[in-house]
């Protein structure tokens, strides 16, 4: 799916996520004027999609890793590192973790007070666990920090985080600082204009109740019509 964030809008739906097929479009695209003026692609960390935006746009376009992906990346990662922590756990102590993956998980201003006391009390009886809890909130307010107006000033500060994270010793978590190194460059990109692919993502909410309520459509012609018919217009706020 691309998407025109300016005007938050679905552009097109292709049903090959190849390289090829993203080439084909984006270069018809800019050639027709469509996207003639494009300065920033935002994606997630699918190589077809950063070699394609790079043969069809060149160097003068900034190419953004989604920030959201990489949070989602490092959530299943700390998943598995608490899996990790948790089988050198006694069986006793194991079982006090039961149940416990939602607070781990979730933004601490999000959990009640009640959560949160469990969630604190856990931290205290797991330390290493609490390290992990800190990691992941570092990176959250690494992104959100507003002093980072730079992609060189966010690659410093993501790999002092990524050191950081190292430093632990788990499997999961140097799985992840291996990505976090490999995209850097891009994910830094996000700190120019803080663009990211949330409005994707509530597009992508909309075309699976498209599929609900027509329960399942298995012409891929007539879903690319639906969906640019029902998400294929501007924003009546962002029109001009």
């Amino acid at each position: 799916m691309i998407i025109d964030h300016t005007n938050r809008r679905v552009l097109e739906v292709l049903e090959s996520r190849e390289k090829a097929t993203v080439v084909k479009y984006l270069r018809e695209a800019r050639e027709s004027g469509l996207l003639a003026h494009v300065s920033e692609v935002t994606t997630d960390m699918w190589d077809a999609y950063v070699e394609a935006a790079r043969e069809v746009f060149g160097e003068a376009v900034a190419i953004v890793i989604d920030r959201f992906h990489v949070v989602k990346n490092l959530q299943e990662q700390l998943t598995a590192a608490r899996r990790e922590i948790q089988r050198t756990l006694p069986a006793e102590e194991a079982r006090a973790l039961k149940g416990s993956r939602w607070l781990w998980l979730t933004n601490p201003e999000n959990l009640d007070e009640e959560e949160q006391q469990h969630l604190t009390e856990l931290k205290t009886q797991f330390p290493r666990l609490a390290q992990l809890a800190e990691q992941r909130e570092a990176l959250r307010h690494l992104f959100d920090d507003a002093s980072l107006t730079t992609p060189e000033a966010g690659m410093t500060r993501l790999r002092e985080w990524s050191a950081s994270a190292r430093a632990l010793e788990l499997n999961a978590m140097n799985k992840f600082c291996d990505t976090l190194e490999r995209w850097l460059d891009k994910i830094a990109n996000y700190f120019l204009h803080r663009s990211s692919n949330g409005p994707t993502e509530g597009f992508n909410n909309g075309l699976r109740t498209l599929l609900r309520r027509a329960f399942g459509m298995t012409n891929f012609h007539h879903f690319r019509l639906r969906v640019l018919d029902r998400f294929g217009h501007p924003h009546p706020q962002e029109s001009t």
